[in-house]
């Protein structure tokens, strides 16, 4: 193949670049930031698209990998069901729970995803380069709940939750993503990313009465100040309390008498 053909991409580059890099970290150094990554062809070739000649790395070290100055690690990427869809328009039918299809969770969703989800969905509280983790909920291929995450600049709290958000129109959608949100798999993204241990979010929100409802069974409510038009209210979470997505969506299955 000539130079000049190997200089340009293949088609569908870009999609399969941007999934690769919502999933996986640099597989030298381990980082997780969106913007910091990128997705190098391991033979050189821009044509050779196959997940086995793909490797995401860091700006620093794919410039060290195309200066040939580093080893690449061997990596064993897998990207079937895993979707960057955002559920712009929810089906408004009540039965839009499958039960029988798994949940699944990006640790590193892209803050643009966030936000355009956020600005579809109002709920919660995702504000502007207001988190440094954002993890996404997928069912179905769709993106069906935000989670964002930052770290205490108060209190003694592992992490601040920022947001939850979901769609209106799915039934129940909130209480699906507060039972992920206790899982040991959300816990264990939190400590990779934040790089040590987290047992705890606490989130502080706004209220015209006493008590958040879709918090009540999911959190401890250990801060309630009377404010002007209501309350300001602080919710503590455990994490790690449910074992795996699995586990949670039995929970949440059986809550609500889903077959």
């Amino acid at each position: 193949m000539s130079n000049s053909a190997k200089n340009s991409y293949a088609s569908g580059w870009l999609k399969l670049s941007r999934k690769l890099r919502l999933i996986y970290p640099c597989a030298v150094c381990g980082k997780t930031e969106f913007t910091e990554l990128e997705c190098h062809h391991i033979d050189f070739d821009k044509k050779n698209n196959k997940i086995s000649n793909l490797i995401v790395l860091c700006k620093e070290h794919h410039l060290q990998a195309h200066k040939n100055v580093i080893s690449l690690p061997e990596v064993n990427y897998k990207i079937s069901g895993q979707s960057v869809t955002v559920a712009r328009i929810a089906s408004s039918d009540k039965d839009w729970f499958d039960s029988k299809s798994p949940l699944k969770i990006i640790s590193n969703l892209d803050s643009k995803i966030a936000m355009e989800f956020r600005k579809s969905h109002v709920k919660g509280f995702i504000k502007a380069q207001g988190c440094n983790l954002y993890i996404g909920l997928y069912h179905n291929s769709l993106l069906v709940g935000v989670l964002g995450f930052s770290n205490p600049d108060y209190g003694t709290y592992d992490v601040l939750m920022k947001a939850d958000t979901t769609p209106s129109e799915y039934e129940n959608s909130t209480d699906l993503l507060l039972y992920v949100l206790r899982t040991k798999e959300v816990q264990i993204s939190l400590e990779n990313k934040f790089n040590r241990k987290i047992n705890t979010a606490y989130s502080m929100c706004f209220s015209q009465h006493k008590v958040i409802n879709r918090y009540r069974k999911h959190a401890e409510k250990i801060q309630e100040k009377e404010v002007k038009g209501g309350f300001n209210l602080g919710y503590l979470f455990q994490l790690g309390t449910i074992p795996t997505l699995k586990a949670a969506k039995a929970e949440f299955m059986q809550k609500h008498k889903i077959l």
